[in-house]
């Protein structure tokens, strides 16, 4: 009995300085706020986002500006007889400028339309970085579920084994019948068999992670679950970015209303040439000549152009303000049910840490004490009281991605 409880000792001392060495090996751990910060940084789709709202900047500069002007060169009157520049007085080599000019207040509209799509597109990287914390924080403690999933199990079957050569023991020594050790290692088979999908999960979750922070997917985890930010305690869906997003597509809709309008005024062009013009034959002097005129739009054809473009205006805006508020609503709903959600599963995680979990943990005492007498109840109240604690964890686990939900909705509280 000694030398089996030093032995015992040994292996304990072995095994501690083997975990301390395989952390060591592992390299450093990926927490949870370090794949934030990757994400953030390295994100394609983010980084996509963010270009957008770059090129959105450059479009408002240029927008509200004329159109470029255009230089005319050419020669007018040529005589097809000879196709000399000097026989007849209207031939001229002409040199001009030409600039059109949009109807009415075209110009500052499209100013303004660019300058709303320019807030729509930073509010929707806003939106995107918070959709994009949501989802690394999921799959983050997803993650850390499945590999303490695979740790419990590991523990289960070590618990497993040792009951199955217990039950062949006793067995051997006619203290026990063959039902029970093939029970034991129906148990077992049953433990080996739910570790591949267990395994196959946290490979597709590492996939996952690894879209959005690389290499670093496949780093250990830390041995505990990180804290959330705390959740504010009222919701205004106003603020919100995909609500904002949906108010400046109103906004610029409005604006476009406003530029159908101004297409019944006439838009023109301004044309100012200069024409040189050859010598006489006989070595007279020309004079040169200046063209100047003004081309106006007519835009006569109302009912079948100008009419139907601001009423497809018009629609477009109307259709805008039934969109802002299903978004109002969709966003109430999402942050009613999911806070609903929270609180419950807060709540349980209360009453497991402090009645259940403690109840079971005293109920595996009692039977281990019992051991001798009765193996099958041992079995159980182990296998119950490790089935709790994973239970607890997958309640921990979802509580905190219901936080995250939250989070996405609210937005991370001011510090």
């Amino acid at each position: 009995m000694f030398i089996r409880t030093v032995l015992s000792r040994l292996a304990g001392v072995l095994i501690i300085q083997l975990a301390a060495v395989s952390s060591v090996l592992a390299g450093p751990e990926l927490t949870l706020a370090e794949a934030e910060r990757l994400a953030l940084e390295h994100a394609p789709w983010l980084q996509h986002h963010r270009t957008n709202a770059d090129a959105a900047a450059e479009r408002a500069v240029y927008q509200s500006r004329l159109p470029d002007p255009q230089l005319t060169l050419g020669f007018l009157n040529v005589p097809t007889d000879s196709y000399r520049l000097d026989q007849e007085d209207m031939t001229m080599t002409m040199v001009g400028i030409r600039q059109a000019f949009p109807p009415g207040r075209t110009l500052k509209l499209k100013g303004q339309v660019a300058e709303k799509e320019l807030s729509r597109e930073q509010v929707r990287v806003d939106m995107e970085r918070r959709n994009l914390l949501r989802q690394v924080r999921e799959t983050w403690i997803e993650l850390y579920f499945q590999q303490q999933s695979l740790k419990t199990l590991e523990e289960l079957r070590r618990l497993a084994r040792k009951q199955l050569e217990a039950s062949e023991a006793r067995y051997r020594a006619a203290q026990e019948m063959q039902q029970s050790v093939l029970k034991s290692r129906q148990a077992l088979a049953r433990l080996h068999e739910r570790e591949p999908m267990l395994r196959a999960q946290a490979a597709r979750l590492q996939a996952q992670l690894a879209r959005w922070v690389g290499e670093a997917a496949y780093q250990p985890l830390p041995a505990e679950l990180p804290p959330l930010p705390a959740v504010p305690e009222t919701f205004d869906p106003t603020r919100h970015p995909d609500w904002l997003a949906a108010q400046y597509g109103l906004e610029q809709a409005r604006l476009e209303v406003d530029m159908a309008r101004q297409e019944y005024k006439p838009a023109w062009m301004l044309d100012l040439s200069y024409g040189f013009r050859r010598p006489m034959p006989n070595g007279m002097e020309r004079p040169d000549l200046v063209t100047a005129m003004v081309t106006l739009d007519m835009p006569v054809f109302r009912n079948k152009r100008q009419d139907r473009r601001l009423a497809e205006k018009q629609a477009m805006e109307a259709g805008m303000h039934y969109e802002i508020e299903d978004k109002r609503r969709e966003l109430e709903v999402m942050y009613s049910s999911m806070r609903a959600e929270y609180d419950a599963l807060t709540e349980r995680e209360k009453i497991f840490a402090q009645e259940l979990l403690p109840a079971t943990r005293r109920e595996s005492q009692v039977t281990v004490a019992g051991f001798a007498r009765d193996q099958a109840e041992y079995r159980e109240a182990i296998m119950k009281t490790l089935d709790t604690e994973l239970e607890y964890l997958r309640l921990r686990a979802d509580r905190i991605k219901a936080q995250a939900e939250l989070l996405y909705l609210t937005g991370e509280p001011q510090s």
